[in-house]
C-alpha cells in the first residue's frame, strides 16, 4: 500500500472519530462581509470560520481560552 493511500485512509478514520461537517446559510450581505474578513485576514473558510466559533465559545464562556 503506498504511503499517499495509508495517509488517506489514516485521515479518512481520523474525520470520521474526530470532526463534524455543516453547512451555513446566511444572507448574502453577511456573507460578503466574511468573504472580505477571511481575504482580510490570509485564513481559508475553514479556518477562519472554526477560529470565529472558537472567539464566540469563549466569549459567551462556554469554553476556556487556552493558556499559551
Amino acid at each position: 500500500m503506498s504511503n499517499r493511500k495509508k495517509q488517506s485512509e489514516y485521515q479518512a478514520k481520523y474525520d470520521a472519530e474526530n470532526m463534524k461537517q455543516y453547512s451555513v446559510k446566511y444572507p448574502i450581505e453577511i456573507y460578503r462581509e466574511v468573504e472580505k474578513a477571511m481575504s482580510d485576514s490570509g485564513m481559508n473558510r475553514n479556518r477562519w470560520t472554526t477560529t470565529a466559533i472558537v472567539e464566540k465559545l469563549k466569549r459567551d464562556g462556554y469554553i476556556q481560552g487556552k493558556e499559551d
